[in-house]
């Protein structure tokens, strides 16, 4: 007799600032926001690398388990763990200076 096994497919989370884990678990969604709106991701996602900014929500069990306002951070997703860097400085370039080629500068 075989038994079929109809658990759920999860993700699996880690968030991290530059010093700590900030949370540590399994979710059955995560909500964030990047430079197109508001997007989700569940398990079987396809693998993705994103800036993200507002927020990160994380949802288990049809439950809010975490909330996490950030500016910026990078979300790494795949093969159905997601890894979220906090604390990503914005990389803010002067553009006169970026236009400009080093040989001209003085």
């Amino acid at each position: 007799m075989y038994t079929i096994m109809s658990q759920k497919p999860v993700l699996k989370v880690k968030i991290r600032d530059t010093q700590n884990i900030v949370f540590e678990g399994e979710a059955e969604r995560i909500s964030s926001f990047n430079e197109v709106g508001r997007f989700d991701v569940f398990p079987m996602h396809a693998n993705f690398i994103s800036i993200i900014t507002k927020e990160i929500t994380v949802y288990h069990n049809q439950k809010l388990v975490k909330e996490i306002k950030v500016e910026q951070a990078v979300m790494k997703v795949k093969q159905d763990s997601a890894h979220i860097f906090l604390g990503i400085e914005a990389l803010a370039l002067d553009e006169e200076n970026a236009e400009t080629p080093a040989s001209a500068k003085k």
